[in-house]
């Protein structure tokens, strides 16, 4: 069952060909393969989650306003980004980021973003399936020191993880709004 982040440390290492971790509750206590995993792991999630905004990550929050240092010209107001935010996904109006603060013209910033999920519940299987190959291809360089099948193992992380977004886009049902080239061709105004 991979629905615990054991779980998928177990399907990277099947993937593997090798051991499994037997502690269902702390294998890493007991266990070097077990550390290595658990010490591993945060890096190939944030990088999973960063990959796309996905529906189960996503996350909306209105952002305080930082009032030092003073953001550029341009941008007047500067945010502090929620302690979760892997990736800003949507604000309305035009923004950049500088560190982990985001700059804007909006005097009132609510942000769209993708959030570090780490709870294994909300993973759809399409995406444990991915991080599972992220992880082994990690752990083919780190516990085996086998380039060939880190290179294979990092072939199967993108098909799974395109997979996975493809799956994700097709449950998504977003509003179509159209662009002002369409309401312009329509006779409508481009300046609305």
């Amino acid at each position: 069952m991979t629905s615990s982040t054991v779980g998928v440390f177990n399907l990277a290492l099947a993937f593997l060909g090798g051991e499994q971790l037997s502690n269902v509750q702390a294998p890493w206590e007991d266990s070097v393969l077990g550390r290595l995993c658990l010490n591993l792991w945060p890096f190939v999630l944030d990088e999973a989650l960063s990959a796309h905004p996905w529906s189960f990550a996503l996350a909306r929050a209105a952002l305080a306003e930082k009032p030092e240092p003073k953001a550029e010209a341009g941008y007047p107001f500067r945010y502090a980004l929620p302690a979760d935010c892997l990736r800003p996904v949507g604000l309305a109006g035009p923004y950049v980021l500088e560190g982990r603060d985001l700059l804007s013209a909006a005097p009132r910033a609510e942000l769209l973003y993708v959030r570090r999920a780490d709870d294994p519940a909300v993973w759809p299987p399409a995406f444990r399936v991915a991080l599972a190959w992220g992880l082994a291809a990690v752990l083919a360089s780190a516990r085996c020191n086998d380039s060939q099948k880190q290179k294979l193992c990092l072939e199967h992380y993108n098909l799974a993880l395109r997979e996975a977004m493809a799956r994700d886009n097709n449950i998504q049902q977003p509003v179509l709004r159209a662009s002002p080239w369409e309401l312009a061709a329509r006779g409508g105004s481009c300046l609305s």
